[in-house]
């Protein structure tokens, strides 16, 4: 049993110097040329793969489907045929992950096709899902979760040997437990620098051990995954940034968007909550809000302080035309909340940055528009399985 356990830890060690291997590349990007000669191929490949998702018949000939078998055979007609070729037993969680590992099959090649600063973008779009997953692990094994039942619930395209490591660490137990965890697993870990700014603001005392088990036992998992995922959108917006060329101004816009939407989930979920709370406003919760987009500082420093409910969320947002108007759709009785249309603004800037060409915008977009295809596979596949009005099923958000 202990070899056993000896030779899984040195399997995880391999892989996580194999992943350690990738070092940040910022060289710049070229002209056309130049640009075509390193990354040409797989960009054409990225772009191959946009015929992939599923066109707006497809969605209405799968919402009129019955049972899951129905499905199945829908779409066996479609670029998502045989995922389902050799399931017996259909389920919404089998169709969904079925889904989900065609898409990281597709992510992954492109991965090993990309070279140079291409390689360090794609680990970027990969560091989202990441956090949430260590966040989830670390938090359920202070619960006592059982470590062998949580890397089935991660996020796909986060998953990484760092986060097998996070669950055969040994020394878990007790305060300093969680210390020894971070200086010697998470340290490794191509997320650490924000955990390390996340917990340089929350750890004050003597006894960071004891700290780290108060943010993890008192914080909501969420804000603590908002709050790092902000810090990774930052990283991010930095690293397009130094990109420059067309990849900066197309990412500028998209990531300045993400921005936005998150501010305003952040805002309408705080609602009822201690963040919601007068003196947290300012604090708290404006903590969450990123330094840059279209709403800062005006909104996210300044006026959604200001915001207890929806009605004063909407006239801070009057100021912003795409936001205004999104929300006034959201209030005119057809149905979609103010998420639904954010994603299908979303979806839109996201199909624009494949009109230019030579960056890698395109690879971001791609990457949003297969998650938007899952929301969607998962809404309608829930419908079914509710036996839910035909009506309800339709709330998918069209792509192609």
């Amino acid at each position: 049993m202990d070899r056993d356990r000896q030779k899984e830890q040195e399997d995880v060690k391999r892989d996580i110097l194999e992943s350690a291997a990738l070092e940040k590349n910022v060289s710049p990007l070229g002209g056309l040329t130049q640009f075509n000669i390193e990354f040409g191929f797989t960009e054409a490949i990225v772009r191959g793969l946009r015929s992939g998702f599923l066109k707006s018949n497809e969605y209405r000939q799968i919402s009129q489907c019955e049972i899951l078998e129905d499905v199945k055979l829908t779409l066996a007609d479609t670029e998502l045929c045989g995922i389902l070729q050799n399931v017996n037993k259909l389920t919404p969680e089998i169709i969904l992950k079925k889904v989900e590992e065609k898409f990281v099959s597709e992510f992954q090649f492109l991965q090993s096709l990309a070279v140079g600063p291409l390689a360090t973008f794609l680990e970027y779009i990969t560091y989202e899902d990441l956090i949430t997953n260590i966040s989830f692990i670390i938090t359920s094994l202070i619960r006592g979760a059982d470590p062998e039942t949580l890397l089935a619930k991660c996020l796909p395209l986060g998953r990484s040997p760092h986060l097998r490591a996070i669950m055969t660490f040994e020394n878990f137990e007790g305060s300093d437990g969680l210390v020894e965890l971070y200086r010697t697993v998470l340290v490794d870990t191509p997320v650490a620098p924000y955990f390390e700014k996340y917990f340089n603001a929350e750890l004050k005392s003597e006894q960071p051990g004891r700290d780290i088990h108060r943010v993890y036992n008192e914080v909501e998992i969420d804000i603590i995954t908002n709050m790092l995922q902000k810090l990774w959108l930052e990283d991010f917006y930095a690293y397009c940034q130094s990109l420059g060329g067309e990849t900066w101004t197309m990412m500028k816009e998209l990531l300045e968007f993400e921005a936005d939407r998150r501010a305003i989930s952040i805002t309408i979920n705080s609602f009822g909550t201690p963040l919601n709370d007068m003196n947290n406003r300012d604090s708290e919760r404006k903590a969450l809000y990123c330094s840059f987009g279209q709403l800062y500082p005006e909104a996210t420093m300044f006026t959604f302080s200001r915001v207890g409910d929806f009605n004063q969320l909407s006239t801070a947002l009057d100021p912003f035309k795409v936001y205004a108007d999104l929300w006034r759709q959201s209030q005119d009785g057809s149905g979609r909340s103010i998420t639904d249309l954010l994603y299908q603004h979303e979806v839109k800037l996201m199909l624009k940055a494949f009109d230019g060409q030579s960056h890698f915008a395109s690879f971001y977009a791609w990457t949003k528009l297969k998650k938007q295809e899952e929301r969607n596979l998962k809404w309608i596949l829930s419908c079914i399985n509710q036996r839910r009005d035909q009506k309800d099923t339709n709330r998918w958000v069209k792509i192609m």
